[in-house]
């Protein structure tokens, strides 16, 4: 009978994380994902990853982590579960098909950024293997620096804290604040409605890893898919000339990224100011036709 009793306080537990899961899910129906880019995506798959490396690390959320890890990892990717984690939904939209694109907010541009992103599976598979099991993953490093080439990550922030969080026990009781609190701050801006951010949250509290020294410059928005090579980029040396593409597209990536820009960057990106300066003194029917000329080019895209 004692037997029994354990073993339904124990089914209990799995199916409470189970339910707190779905209730707390942000990629849970059709609205939740169309106000994601694919770029957004990308993002939290980076960021949630990088919350699971940290809480594998305090043995009083290891065990979460290893059922997150569980929960998560598939043979592949290739269908959206409700009943999944977030984190495997990211990793569907990163990987997904021209079906799944449609799901996303800005379905051409996703489809664009998905033919030139590259995402490694089968090492993060083993990845979430190792967590699973209450390994310390032993190839950490290498799996973050492909996600990073193949997705794209230029969040210098994001970076800085995935080289803290690898190196964390040999972080001073200072930077390991700093981290977490960089982190946290991150997550309440991409991951707020997750299933993961609570046990952040309880970590940072039951550890006093959260401080208001700080800064929280994290964009708030969604990231549009803005492609900085190529084509796209060759055609804005009509907007502000030949010799400024360089300095634009160092523009855009910091603006993407949510960084201050230098002076001499902004330069770059006077002519089109300056274009839109025009159009706005014209008057409002000069305004009204640059927005129609803008909802044409997007339904263009479509």
């Amino acid at each position: 009978m004692e037997k029994q009793s354990q073993e339904f306080t124990k089914n209990s537990k799995h199916m409470d994380f189970i339910h707190s899961l779905y209730e707390a899910r942000m990629t849970r129906d059709t609205r939740d994902q169309k106000v994601l880019t694919y770029t957004d995506c990308c993002e939290r798959t980076y960021l949630s990853l990088l919350i699971l490396l940290l809480l594998a690390q305090f043995p009083t959320y290891r065990q979460y982590a290893s059922q997150y890890a569980r929960m998560t990892k598939r043979t592949n990717y290739k269908q959206f579960r409700m009943y999944s984690t977030d984190l495997h939904n990211f990793v569907y939209f990163v990987t997904g098909d021209d079906a799944a694109m449609d799901k996303l907010k800005d379905a051409k541009a996703a489809k664009i950024m998905r033919q030139r992103s590259n995402f490694p599976t089968l090492a993060l598979n083993r990845f979430l293997s190792e967590l699973s099991s209450g390994m310390a993953p032993t190839s950490a490093l290498q799996l973050f620096m492909t996600i990073e080439s193949g997705l794209n990550i230029r969040n210098t922030d994001y970076k800085t804290m995935r080289r803290e969080i690898l190196d964390y026990s040999n972080l001073t009781g200072r930077e390991k604040r700093m981290t977490v609190t960089r982190l946290l701050h991150a997550t309440r801006a991409k991951l707020r409605s997750s299933d993961i951010i609570e046990n952040l949250e309880k970590l940072a509290a039951d550890r006093n890893l959260e401080t208001g020294a700080v800064p929280d410059n994290e964009p708030k928005i969604s990231v549009p898919d803005v492609n900085t090579q190529g084509k796209d980029l060759a055609l804005y040396r009509y907007l502000v000339g030949g010799k400024n593409i360089v300095q634009l597209k160092r523009f855009i990536d910091l603006a993407l990224s949510g960084k201050s820009i230098p002076g001499s960057v902004v330069q770059a990106y006077l002519p089109a100011i300056k274009l839109i300066d025009d159009i706005v003194k014209a008057g409002p029917s000069f305004v009204s036709v640059l927005k129609a000329l803008q909802s044409r080019a997007k339904s263009t895209k479509k």
